[in-house]
């Protein structure tokens, strides 16, 4: 075991009597081989035999974890927890736990009971992004307030310094991200994560010139992520610097090849150097991407009328029938007939449903067509059978509606 001879440790054990230690070794060693489905079983067989055990909960949990197992995992850290409630480790991978489970309610109580008695950073940071987590946008101050705490606290941590530079960035105080970057920079200038922030932060702040500084030096210490390429690409592009503007963006199209501000920025590039075809190609594309496909726009509307029938809001219902058919579903034309139906049954909106009967009508082919009968003989409800009952039901709203007329003086019956 202390050689990290797991496969040799296995084989003795399997030769000695099961004792608690020599399972937890057997546990350990499987773990050690990646056999976290087996360790498993042999850690709950060590909870059945000492259930007083804390470890054989924290390993179960360790196990349950990396198997994706969260509600098991979340169990065996509270049996854990009962058993030791000020065991500071289990409690931190049980706030942490709830965190991946996005129960962020839970993990703010669980980080702010632990802050009372820990002010340690990895706390302090626990309750900070769990406050990200369920504060809405009118209690930031409080998320940034926490976030500043840690920095005053721990000037070294630089995690503290990149999230507070992006929750500014985030929300337009590009000057705020820049001074806090800078105050950790003054430290240590070679984190990437902070260099990052405050590049960007530069770019977003239109100082070019500054962004091109840091992006250069994260593109020296081998940076290639998306978010350095791209701003880089765009500080570049910027200053009119193209071809450099260019080979970064379309890095950052490697990454990402369907955002369309990557298309847009490295077609403008392209269009100003030699790429010039290509530069159509990515407009074409980022063209097709912003503007959504007929058939998904019909799915869309198709899914809101239903939406709106279940609401029993039938105008807005017949509005989204219409808009359907006039703007992406031009050939199906029984949604006029649809809408008449909604118009006179649910609205009572009489002279509504007559224009789309007759729309509808206009609609009918010159061919006379021949009744659709089955095989019986009986006959179907298809188009050319629809478009009989329209006729037949306009007809009678006009007879109706004359008939009103002159029973009122109107006009004369004929």
């Amino acid at each position: 075991m202390a050689n990290y001879d797991y496969e040799t440790a296995l084989s003795l054990i399997e030769q000695e009597i099961p004792t608690v230690p020599l399972l937890f070794q057997k546990g350990k060693a499987l773990k050690g081989l990646g056999d976290n489905g087996k360790a498993l079983l042999v850690f709950q067989e060590i909870a059945m035999q000492d259930s007083l055990n804390p470890r054989a909960y924290i390993e179960a949990a360790e196990c349950c974890k990396s198997l994706a197992k969260y509600w098991e995992a979340l169990t065996y850290y509270q049996n854990a927890l009962k058993l030791n409630p000020d065991n500071k480790y289990v409690r931190l991978q049980y706030i942490s736990m709830l965190m991946s489970m996005k129960r962020y309610n839970e993990s703010l109580q669980e980080s702010n009971a632990l802050a009372e008695k820990d002010s340690s950073a990895f706390v302090l940071h626990l309750r900070a992004e769990s406050m990200g987590h369920v504060y809405d946008n009118t209690q930031i101050m409080q998320v940034i307030e926490a976030y500043q705490d840690i920095q005053r606290r721990y000037p070294e941590d630089y995690l503290s310094a990149a999230k507070l530079g992006n929750i500014y960035v985030a929300g337009g105080q590009f000057e705020d991200a820049i001074e806090t970057t800078e105050k950790y920079r003054a430290i240590d200038s070679t984190n990437i994560l902070v260099n990052r922030v405050n590049a960007q932060a530069y770019c977003l702040d239109k100082n070019y010139t500054k962004a091109i500084q840091r992006y250069e030096q994260l593109l020296q210490e081998k940076d290639s992520s998306f978010q350095t390429c791209f701003y880089a690409g765009i500080s570049y592009y910027a200053i009119e610097d193209f071809y450099p503007a260019h080979d970064l963006l379309e890095r950052a199209l490697k990454d990402d090849g369907t955002n369309i501000n990557v298309l847009y920025y490295l077609g403008r590039a392209c269009s100003k150097t030699s790429w010039k075809k290509e530069g159509v190609m990515h407009l074409e594309n980022a063209v097709k991407i912003a503007m959504p496909s007929d058939s998904i726009m019909t799915r869309l509307y198709v899914g809101l009328a239903d939406c709106y029938k279940m609401a029993n809001m039938h105008k807005e219902q017949a509005n989204a029938i219409l808009e359907q058919y006039k703007e992406y579903d031009r050939n199906k034309h029984k949604l006029l007939y649809d809408a008449a139906f909604i118009y006179y049954y649910r609205l009572k909106n009489i002279s509504k449903a007559e224009q789309c009967l007759e729309a509808y009508l206009n609609t009918r082919p010159k061919e006379k067509q021949e009744q659709e009968v089955d095989g019986d003989g009986i006959p179907i409800i298809g188009e050319n059978n629809r478009y009989n009952a329209a006729e037949t039901w306009l007809n009678d709203i006009r007879k109706k509606r004359k008939e009103e007329k002159f029973f009122k003086g109107e006009i004369e019956k004929e």
